[in-house]
């Protein structure tokens, strides 16, 4: 029950100042220095200071700076927050992103973030979260802690456990898992449905390939064999 409340607080706090916010957005004013939370939208052409993950539909040209003293929190949610919806979705961001916190509801990120956690539909550059980054579409090379996880992207992932559909490029990590893969998966455990690459693991499994698998035990659509299989 506290968890609950304590999440309520820190992580819906935007969600219901913009259940609250009725005003049309068309015509929002750009300011040099802005601040969030805050009553109305605003567009950033310049630095943003904020507290909490709260943000209004904005975007943010320049630097965006964050602090959540409850991020914590945020490893007690009993299941991963998803990828907003273009109704949800708030802010876009266009330059550096660092907070202790991180964003929860973006629209974009194009450019540097550096924060606990990150959500969005698209991000493209290059993150380090020290828990994980969900993206609807994710290219760029990212860091994570926990887990980094996409619908489609390219480049490079790096964390405990990396999840794809559709993936071009290399996934690093413990447990690397992707429907479509196109590129190269190392660690200690590879699952891909499709792939066309390499697979070097522990142990690598896939329905269908063309390329190579090297690891203790290799599996795919043909056959099954030790060290290595094509």
């Amino acid at each position: 029950m506290k968890t609950q409340f304590l999440f309520v607080i820190s992580f819906l706090m935007g969600s219901m100042l913009n259940a609250q916010d009725s005003l049309k957005t068309e015509n929002i004013r750009s300011k040099i220095i802005t601040f969030t939370p805050k009553g109305t939208p605003e567009n950033t052409n310049g630095i943003n200071l904020g507290v909490m993950d709260t943000y209004q539909s904005t975007k943010i040209n320049g630097i965006n700076l964050q602090g959540n003293p409850l991020s914590f929190i945020y490893l007690l949610i009993p299941k991963p927050i998803e990828i907003p919806s273009d109704e949800s979705a708030t802010v876009s961001i266009n330059g550096l992103h660092i907070s202790t916190g991180g964003l929860t509801d973006a629209r974009q990120l194009n450019g540097v973030g550096i924060s606990m956690y990150h959500i969005a539909q698209i991000t493209n550059g290059i993150t380090i979260n020290g828990f994980n980054n969900n993206s609807g579409q994710l290219n760029g090379v990212h860091v994570s802690f926990l887990n980094n996880s996409a619908d489609t992207g390219n480049g490079l992932l790096i964390s405990l456990s990396n999840s794809t559909v559709r993936f071009k490029g290399a996934q690093l990590g413990i447990y690397n898992k992707s429907d479509i893969l196109k590129g190269l998966q190392i660690g200690g455990i590879n699952v891909a449905k499709q792939s066309r690459g390499l697979q070097i693991g522990v142990i690598n499994k896939t329905e269908r390939i063309k390329g190579i698998q090297i690891g203790f035990w290799n599996k795919n659509g043909k056959r099954s064999l030790p060290l290595i299989n094509f």
